[in-house]
């Protein structure tokens, strides 16, 4: 699984296009080595993420430190307004399970953070298409204006756009997270260092995705 790949399959899981990629994967000079998360804040999301990619019979999302590197994702590659948008969605599951059960989502059992993330999943696939659809309408109607010019709606900061939910961020960096990590990579995907041998043609054994 190369990267592109890596990014449609989170665009597919999630609904909407990785937020903060273009920050990620092109020269933009950002502010780093500030981790504007505690330690606290890494080892919650290291349960959320772990809720998500429980371990089986290979590791879960914990195991791959998925959580601090969400931390560093976030302080490194997102803007103000969406670093903002990550910690409301943060406090939200924090609220959410207080309300609920009465307790921290660290306490909850397995079933019950699933139960409760599915549930906010759910509310983030729903705005995810409200997003989508207002995204094709705008570039339709720049279409309309500009035929030629079929980013153009893309190009143009539009202050009335519907915004991801809070969790959709959070799911996509633990997918992202867990599938660039050592322990995805090689014990979950296949990995296979390069340069190696080229094999031009060869027999698809069922067996998982590579890595590389």
């Amino acid at each position: 699984m190369n990267r592109r790949q890596l990014l449609t399959m989170i665009a597919a899981v999630t609904g909407t296009a990785m937020i903060g990629a273009n920050r990620a994967f092109a020269y933009d000079p950002t502010e780093v080595g500030d981790n504007i998360f505690t330690p606290e804040d890494a080892a919650f999301l290291d349960e959320v993420a772990e809720t998500i990619l429980p371990a089986t019979d290979t590791p879960g999302a914990k195991e791959a430190g998925v959580g601090a590197f969400m931390t560093v994702f976030v302080s490194d590659c997102f803007d103000a307004e969406e670093q903002q948008a990550f910690r409301e969605g943060m406090d939200a599951l924090r609220d959410l399970a207080q309300d609920r059960h009465g307790t921290t989502f660290e306490a909850l059992s397995p079933e019950d953070r699933q139960a409760l993330l599915q549930e906010v999943s759910t509310e983030a696939n729903r705005q995810a298409v409200v997003v989508a659809e207002y995204a094709e309408e705008r570039r339709q109607q720049s279409l309309d204006i500009q035929p030629s010019a079929d980013t153009a709606a893309d190009e143009i900061v539009d202050p009335d756009a519907p915004l991801p939910h809070p969790f959709t961020a959070i799911h996509q960096l633990v997918l992202f997270g867990f599938f660039t990590s050592e322990v995805g990579a090689t014990q979950v995907l296949r990995y296979e260092p390069v340069p190696g041998e080229y094999i031009g043609d060869l027999d698809y054994d069922g067996e998982p995705a590579w890595a590389t």
